[in-house]
């Protein structure tokens, strides 16, 4: 049993019921808690149940299905009906082209989308935390080293700080097929020497005028999924990849195959009271159990979200 944590974005009254267009609501948000037995967002199995942040919990919940909001791929989005037990429901709109900083990222509005148009056959997984695949050259006073033989206070060169102590690495071994399969960067891609492979959400540095146009700052930091469609950046698919995580005592940009990259960035992680990553962390850092997501550490670059990558290459 795994909990994940998600802010979803509220849906205006009830689609399943009337059969209209789904609309999401303007600046509308619920936090989301998901007691799961299976890692993956689909039709609820035994056991499986939701919580609202700071409200009722372990509340029945049915999956409407996927869909691409206004026929937009990277306005991928599953739509969940909770069952509030008061005879009334409330669906949520869950961005599955997550940033990585747990703000749901889809248009607002009409999504030209009915619940019939769902596709609720396919279960896809739950996100996993932004990290480096196993062979992936990290830069270390002196060289570079494999990802997987650093430990924890081992030296890592950054790019604000100079070199700087690891204090915790973590490992997931999960399914490399569909919303998990790694990102690929071709050598050069984006500035890396060797052929990079991250997860998903990993966040690179992207620099040049249009972040200095379009964000009012040279250097912004964009998941690999956002990246999908550049030259030399593609998914590759795999059985079963190891990711593995890298954290300082604050966000920093890392060099990966000479790239600048993000380290891990603990996030909604921390928020998840049963994730064994949770604890993994608490136990290195307790003064982050005890935080709100605004106070868990910094991003170290502004964040680009999916709809603003696009500008990127506009």
């Amino acid at each position: 049993m795994a909990n994940f944590t998600l802010t979803a974005q509220n849906v205006n009254g009830d689609p399943f019921v009337t059969g209209n267009n789904i609309n999401i609501t303007n600046n509308s948000t619920s936090n989301l808690i998901f007691q799961d037995v299976d890692n993956l967002l689909g039709v609820a199995q035994t056991g499986e149940a939701v919580s609202l942040d700071g409200g009722v919990t372990f509340l029945s919940y049915q999956f409407l299905g996927y869909g691409d909001v206004r026929g937009d791929p990277l306005q991928h989005a599953g739509f969940v009906r909770i069952d509030l037990g008061n005879g009334s429901f409330l669906t949520v709109a869950i961005d599955m082209n997550a940033d990585g900083d747990d703000t749901p990222d889809l248009q607002n509005g009409n999504t030209q989308l009915r619940v019939s148009d769902l596709d609720a056959s396919t279960p896809a997984p739950f996100p996993v935390p932004p990290c480096f695949t196993p062979g992936t050259l990290i830069r270390v006073p002196g060289g570079e080293v494999p990802v997987e033989t650093l430990r924890p206070g081992d030296l890592v060169e950054t790019m604000d700080h100079g070199p700087r102590r690891l204090r915790w690495i973590g490992a997931r071994r999960v399914a490399g097929t569909g919303d998990l399969a790694p990102g690929r960067f071709a050598p050069g891609a984006i500035g890396n020497t060797l052929a990079l492979t991250v997860s998903p959400q990993h966040r690179m540095l992207v620099r040049g005028w249009r972040a200095e146009l379009h964000f009012g700052v040279s250097e912004v930091l964009v998941a690999a999924v956002h990246l999908l469609g550049w030259p030399g950046v593609a998914r590759c698919p795999v059985a079963e990849v190891d990711y593995l995580h890298l954290l300082l005592d604050r966000h920093e940009i890392i060099y990966a195959e000479g790239a600048p990259s993000e380290s891990f960035h603990p996030g909604s992680w921390m928020l998840e009271d049963d994730s064994a990553l949770r604890q993994e962390i608490a136990a290195v850092f307790p003064e982050l159990s005890t935080r709100t997501r605004a106070e868990l550490l910094p991003p170290v670059r502004r964040v680009v979200t999916s709809r603003e990558a696009r500008l990127l290459t506009a």
